[in-house]
C-alpha cells in the first residue's frame, strides 16, 4: 500500500470514529449515516433518530419545497421520491400556512426562496457547518455605476416604495399590481446567499406608465419589481442590457449558505436546555403539552447532526413529548444546539425510502411545506 493510500485510510477511519463516538447505537444505513429506533414502553414513547457525520464527503444535507412552489403542500415521502439523488433519510421541516407557504425562510442549494421572519432557522453553510439563528435579510443591488438600492423582500409582498425580487418559486408570473416598473433578468451563474451574484436585465416594462401585462418570471432568472421610490430609481438608473450585482445576506451568518429551513422554537442553546418559545411568540401550552415532535440538532463539534421524530397522540403506541422532554432527550444524545420543527400530524421520518414512524393523522402521512433530506453519493447504501 502506498503512503498516500495509507494516510487516506487513517484519515477516513479517524473521521468515522469521531462521528461514531457521538452517535447512539443503531443501524448504519449509508456511509456516515445511522438510524435507530428507541421504543420505551413504560411511557410509552416511540422515537426515531438519524445521526449524520457531516464531515463525511459523501453526505450532504438538502432541503426541498413541496411542488417546487412557494405555496404548495406535498408529502415528505413524495418529495423524497422526486429528489434527483440518493436520499437515505428525511424529515418534515417548517411550520406552514394553509396555502403551503412556509412560516420561516428557506434556502435550496444556495437559493433563497422566502424571506426570514423573527423565528429560528436551521442551516448548513457551503463548508457544511451547521447553525441555528434568528436571521435578518440584508439585500441590495449595485448598478453598473455602483449605485446601490435595497431589496425589501424575496418572493414577498411588494409594498409602498419597495424593490422586490421574484423567483420561479413564486410562480410563472409576477404577482405585483400594474403600478410599477418590472425588470426581467437572467442569472449568469445561479443564485447565492451571503455571496455576490450577477444578473443581466433582458426586459424592462412600465417606464412610461402602468404595466400593460403581467411579467413572466424566467426559469433561469428573476424579476425585479419596483414601486414608488424604487420605481423612480429603476427608471433612472437601470436599463435593458445592464449587468447588476446582487447580494442577499442572512445575518448574522457570514459564510455562503447552502441549506436552510425554519422552525419554532430553539430548544437547546450551547449545551443547555433553553425553550425559547416566549422569545418566538408561542404560548406556554405549546411548550408543555405532549405532541408528536420533529427536531434537528447538532453536537458541540458541529460534526454530528441529529434528526429526530417522536410519535404522539396515540396512547397505546406513543404519547408524544413536551418541548422540555424533547430537549432533554436530544441533550442526552449529545446535542449542543437544537431546534423544534413542525410536529403534530406533520411529524414524518423517512429512512431508505420508507416511512418508519406512525403519523398521528387518521389518514396517515400529512402533506407539508418542505423537508430536510440526508443525501449520499453512494448509490449502494449499507444494508
Amino acid at each position: 500500500m502506498s503512503l498516500k493510500k495509507y494516510l487516506l485510510l487513517i484519515l477516513s477511519f479517524s473521521v468515522f470514529c469521531a462521528c461514531l463516538s457521538g452517535a447512539p447505537k443503531g443501524k448504519q444505513i449509508a456511509p456516515g449515516v445511522w438510524y435507530f429506533h428507541d421504543r420505551q414502553e413504560s411511557i410509552p414513547w416511540d422515537i426515531h433518530v438519524v445521526t449524520v457525520c457531516l464531515s463525511n464527503p459523501a453526505v450532504t444535507v438538502e432541503t426541498m419545497k413541496a411542488g417546487n412552489q412557494l405555496r404548495a403542500l406535498e408529502k415528505t415521502s413524495s418529495m423524497v421520491s422526486r429528489f434527483r439523488g440518493n436520499v437515505v433519510a428525511a424529515v418534515n421541516a417548517d411550520f406552514f400556512q394553509g396555502d403551503g407557504m412556509p412560516v420561516g425562510a428557506q434556502v435550496i442549494q444556495g437559493e433563497l426562496i422566502k424571506n426570514p421572519t423573527n423565528r429560528s432557522v436551521f442551516g448548513i453553510t457551503d463548508a457544511k457547518e451547521p447553525f441555528i439563528h434568528i436571521v435578518d435579510l440584508d439585500a441590495f443591488l449595485l448598478t453598473p455605476d455602483n449605485i446601490s438600492y435595497e431589496i425589501s423582500h424575496v418572493n414577498g409582498a411588494r409594498n409602498k416604495d419597495n424593490l422586490v425580487m421574484f423567483t420561479p418559486y413564486m410562480g410563472s408570473e409576477s404577482p405585483a399590481n400594474r403600478w410599477g416598473t418590472e425588470m426581467s433578468a437572467r442569472c449568469l451563474e445561479g443564485y447565492a446567499v451571503n455571496d455576490w451574484f450577477q444578473v443581466v436585465i433582458t426586459e424592462k416594462s412600465g417606464l412610461s406608465g402602468p404595466l400593460k401585462k403581467s411579467t413572466v418570471i424566467p426559469e433561469d432568472g428573476i424579476v425585479l419589481s419596483a414601486h414608488g421610490k424604487a420605481k423612480r430609481f429603476a427608471d433612472r438608473h437601470i436599463e435593458e442590457g445592464d449587468t447588476l450585482n446582487l447580494i442577499l445576506r442572512l445575518l448574522p451568518v457570514e459564510d455562503p449558505i447552502f441549506t436552510l429551513v425554519g422552525g419554532i422554537p430553539r430548544i437547546i442553546r450551547d449545551g443547555e436546555i433553553s425553550i425559547e418559545h416566549m422569545e418566538e411568540n408561542l404560548y406556554e401550552e405549546f411548550r408543555t403539552t405532549r405532541h408528536p415532535r420533529t427536531a434537528v440538532a447538532f453536537d458541540k463539534t458541529k460534526d454530528t447532526l441529529y434528526l429526530m421524530a417522536v410519535d404522539g397522540r396515540q396512547p397505546r403506541h406513543s404519547v408524544g413529548m413536551s418541548l422540555d422532554e424533547l430537549a432533554d432527550y436530544l441533550k442526552k444524545l449529545g446535542a449542543h444546539q437544537a431546534l423544534n420543527l413542525d410536529g403534530g400530524g406533520s411529524t414524518t421520518m423517512i429512512v431508505q425510502g420508507k416511512v418508519v414512524n406512525n403519523p398521528s393523522d387518521a389518514i396517515g402521512e400529512r402533506s407539508v411545506t418542505n423537508a430536510l433530506l440526508i443525501v449520499t453519493r453512494d448509490s449502494n447504501p449499507v444494508q
